[in-house]
C-alpha cells in the first residue's frame, strides 16, 4: 500500500516559507456578498528596489540550501522517488538508494508545484498531485519514470486529498475530496491507468478524510473532524457505501491517524483516548474490540501523529509530535511492543513508508542547521542513514544557528514553551528580535530547519518561536485552552511570551517585531492592535482582519471547524467582532508588511485587502505585496526572494529610526 502524507489535524495551517509551504483551492464568493474592490500592492522603487535587489542576492544562499522530502521506494528498492526544490519550486526526482551522492534526476519539468507521490505496485508508474498558482485544487496525473506523456487522471475542480493505491486493486486509485464551499467530504475510486470517471463510494456530511484502504481495496478508513478535538474513526465497506463507526464507543477523542494492518484484521489508531494521553490502540476491524495498546510516556502528553505499516505485518513505525519538536518509535505490529530505538538530532519531520521487503523505512528530517533532507531508517537495528547525500554549497560561510529552549509563566501560571534561534556564540549584545507566531491555531512551532530564520538570524536578528495555549503537541487540555471565550486568555500568552522576550539579555527591548502566518497573521494583527507598546514593527502574511467576513468566505471544511474554535458567525457574532482586528485599526501604532497570494481560499486575499486599506487611511506606515501565482503560500523561489528581501528591508527602515544600527552589518555572508 502507498500513500501521500496524513490527514491534516490543524486545519488553518501555518506556513513556513519554503517549498513545502501548502494552500488550498480558490472559494467563490458566498451568493449575494457584495464583491470588494482590490487593494493595490505596493510597488517598490528608486533606493528600496535597488535594496531589495542587494537583499535578495543574500536571500538566496539560503533560499538555495535546497529541501528533500518525502521520500517513495519502487517496490524493488531500486529507485526513489522524491520532492524537491532545487530548482525553484516542489518537483519529482529519482534518485538512487544505495547511491547518495550520485546524481538525481528531474523527473519532468512541470510549471506547477508537484506533491503527494506515489509508485504504482507493479513499479513502473507514478501518480502524483498538482495545482494550479498554489488553489489547492489538486489534480491526480500518471506518468511513466521517463517522465514522458503525463496523463491527467481527475477531471473538474476538488480539492483532492492524498493519493492512496493498494495491491490488491493496482488499477484504481483512492481519495477523499470535496468542493471548497462545503464541509461535507466523499471517498471516491478512480482508474489508475488511464482518464475514466470517479465513483463516489461514500458521503460524510461532516468535515473528514481517507487515511487507509485495505490491501484488497474493498474498506477504507474514514475521520470525521467536526473539530480538532472531537473526531469519528469510520469503517467504510466500498461495496455497499455503508460506514460504521470503529471508534470511540463513547465521548470526545482526537485521532491523528488510523491504519489497516497489512492482513486487514486490525485497525491501528493513532488518539488521545480524549485523555492527556499519547496512545496506538490496535482494535479488531469487524467489532471495535482494543486487542493491544502502546502508550507514549515520555513526553506523555505527546501526540502520535502518524502511523506506517510494514507490508510484511510485523513492524509499524509511529511519528511523534513530542511538543517542539518530532521522534519515530518502532513497534512490533501485533504486540505492540517497542523495537528498535532510532536516535535521531532534535528537529523536525516524518517517517513515510516502509520498503516492500520491510527492511527499510523513509523519513523525512531537518534541524535548526541542516536542510530537510530524506534519510532511511534500519527496520531492525533502528539505525538512520541518508538517501541523499546532495552538495549545498550557499551553506558554506553562513553562520551557525544556536538553539535555546525556555518556559514562560502565563497570566494563571500556565507554561508557554519557547524556542530561540540565536548565531552561535553571540554574546553580549542586544539584537533586534522577531517573535514569530504559528498558525493553526492547533499547529505548532517545531525545532527545525527554517531559511526565513536562518536569513533574519544571519542579518543580526534573534528568532524567538512561542507555542502558546492552543498549540497542538502539548496535551489535550492546552490544545483546547484557547477555544470560544478562551481566545482571550491565548491573547495574554502573545503579550506574556513578547513581554519576556523583549526581557532577554540579548534582546533591544526597542526594536521587537511580531510576526506570524495564517494564524499567526492573526496574532500578529492581535498584538499590534492590543498590545501595540511592544513593538516596533509587525510582519502579516494572509492573517484574518474580521472573523464574520473570513467565516463568509473560507473554505466550507475550515468554517465547519472553526465553529468550536472561534464561534458561529451568527449565534457569537458580538464576540466574533469584539475579537476581529479590523474594528481596532486604529489602534495600531506600528509600521505593518502585508502579504497575501491573490489565490488564497482559506484566508481571501480580501482579508488583507481591509487591513491595508485600513492602516492606510490611519497614516501608519504600511507595504503590501501580493503575488498572483501564489495561494496560502510562498512556494516559489523568486517569491521568497522578494518576501525575504522586501521585509529585511522594510524592517532594517522602521527599525533603524529607533536608533538602531543598520542589520546589514551582521550579515556575515
Amino acid at each position: 500500500m502507498t500513500r501521500c502524507h496524513k490527514l491534516v489535524s490543524a486545519v488553518l495551517c501555518c506556513i513556513s516559507i519554503s517549498a513545502f509551504a501548502g494552500a488550498v483551492a480558490a472559494t467563490p464568493a458566498p451568493a449575494g456578498a457584495a464583491k470588494q474592490a482590490l487593494v493595490a500592492p505596493d510597488k517598490p522603487s528608486g533606493k528600496d528596489a535597488a535594496r531589495d535587489t542587494e537583499l535578495a542576492k543574500r536571500a538566496a544562499g539560503f533560499i538555495d540550501a535546497f529541501s528533500n522530502s518525502d521520500p517513495v521506494l519502487s517496490p524493488d528498492g531500486k529507485r526513489m522517488l522524491f520532492v524537491s526544490n532545487r530548482d525553484g519550486l516542489p518537483q519529482l526526482y529519482v534518485g538512487d538508494p544505495a547511491r547518495p551522492s550520485a546524481p538525481a534526476t528531474r523527473l519532468l519539468h512541470w510549471p506547477e508545484r508537484m506533491n503527494g507521490a506515489v509508485i504504482t505496485p507493479d513499479g513502473e508508474a507514478i501518480l502524483f498531485r498538482s495545482d494550479k498558482g498554489a488553489d489547492e485544487n489538486w489534480a491526480v496525473y500518471r506518468v511513466g519514470f521517463d517522465g514522458k506523456a503525463p496523463v491527467e487522471l481527475t477531471s473538474g475542480k476538488l480539492n483532492r486529498d492524498g493519493i492512496i493505491v493498494v495491491d490488491g486493486a493496482p488499477g484504481t486509485f483512492f481519495f477523499s475530496a470535496r468542493d471548497m464551499r462545503e464541509a461535507r467530504s466523499t471517498v471516491y475510486s478512480a482508474p489508475a491507468r488511464a482518464p475514466g470517471p470517479a465513483k463516489a463510494l461514500y458521503t460524510s456530511d461532516r468535515p473528514g478524510g481517507l487515511t487507509d484502504v485495505s490491501r484488497d481495496g474493498k474498506r477504507g478508513l474514514f475521520v470525521e473532524f467536526p473539530s480538532n478535538s472531537e473526531n469519528h474513526l469510520m469503517l467504510v465497506d466500498f461495496a455497499t457505501g455503508k460506514a460504521k463507526e470503529l471508534y470511540p464507543v463513547e465521548g470526545k477523542v482526537s485521532v491523528h491517524d488510523a491504519m489497516f494492518s497489512a492482513d486487514g484484521k486490525r485497525v491501528f489508531v493513532a488518539t488521545d483516548a480524549g485523555k492527556e494521553a499519547a496512545l496506538l490502540l490496535a482494535m479488531d476491524a469487524s467489532t471495535g474490540k482494543e486487542l493491544a495498546r502502546y502508550t507514549e510516556r515520555k513526553p506523555a502528553n505527546a501526540e502520535v501523529v502518524g502511523v506506517s505499516v510494514s507490508k510484511k505485518g510485523d513492524r509499524l513505525a509511529l511519528g511523534l509530535l513530542a511538543g517542539n519538536h518530532h521522534e519515530v518509535r518502532l513497534l512490533h505490529a501485533r504486540t505492540l511492543k517497542p523495537t528498535a530505538k532510532v536516535q535521531l538530532p532534535l528537529g523536525r519531520g516524518f517517517p513515510r513508508d516502509f520498503s516492500d521487503d520491510g527492511r527499510r523505512l523513509t523519513l523525512t528530517w531537518s534541524t535548526p542547521g541542516t536542510p530537510t533532507d530524506v534519510f532511511a531508517i534500519d527496520s531492525r537495528t533502528g539505525k538512520v542513514s541518508p538517501l541523499r547525500s546532495d552538495a549545498r554549497p550557499t551553506l558554506k560561510g553562513l553562520p551557525v544557528i544556536e538553539t535555546s529552549l525556555a518556559e514562560v509563566k502565563g497570566f494563571d501560571g500556565t507554561v508557554i514553551p519557547v524556542h530561540v534561534y540565536r548565531q552561535k556564540g553571540d554574546k553580549g549584545t542586544r539584537r533586534p528580535v522577531i517573535v514569530s507566531y504559528h498558525g493553526g491555531p492547533a499547529g505548532t512551532s517545531t525545532i527545525g530547519w527554517s531559511p526565513m530564520a536562518a536569513f533574519f538570524v544571519a542579518q543580526g536578528y534573534v528568532w524567538v518561536e512561542p507555542n502558546v495555549r492552543g498549540s497542538g503537541g502539548f496535551g489535550r487540555a492546552f490544545e483546547e485552552a484557547d477555544n470560544g471565550p478562551r481566545r482571550l486568555d491565548a491573547f495574554k500568552d502573545i503579550e506574556a511570551s513578547s513581554r519576556w522576550a523583549a526581557s532577554q539579555p540579548w534582546a533591544d527591548k526597542d526594536r521587537v517585531v511580531i510576526y506570524g502566518g495564517s494564524y499567526g497573521g492573526y496574532t500578529t494583527l492581535i498584538g499590534l492592535t492590543r498590545f501595540p507598546e511592544l513593538y516596533r514593527a509587525g510582519v502579516n502574511l494572509f492573517g484574518v482582519a474580521n472573523l464574520k467576513t473570513f467565516m463568509a468566505s473560507t473554505s466550507g471544511l475550515i468554517r465547519e471547524v472553526f465553529h468550536l474554535e472561534f464561534g458561529h458567525p451568527e449565534k457569537d457574532a458580538a464576540f466574533l467582532d469584539s475579537i476581529s482586528p479590523l474594528k481596532d485599526t486604529g489602534k495600531i501604532q506600528d509600521p505593518l508588511f502585508v502579504y497575501a497570494g491573490a489565490n488564497d481560499p482559506r484566508v481571501p486575499r480580501a482579508e488583507s485587502d481591509l487591513i491595508v486599506s485600513a492602516v492606510r487611511r490611519s497614516k501608519v506606515p504600511v507595504e503590501y505585496m501580493v503575488k498572483d501565482n501564489e495561494g496560502h503560500s510562498l512556494a516559489r523561489r523568486e517569491n521568497q526572494m522578494e518576501f525575504y528581501a522586501r521585509m529585511a528591508r522594510f524592517l532594517q527602515t522602521h527599525l533603524a529610526s529607533a536608533n538602531a544600527p543598520d542589520t546589514q552589518a551582521q550579515q556575515s555572508q
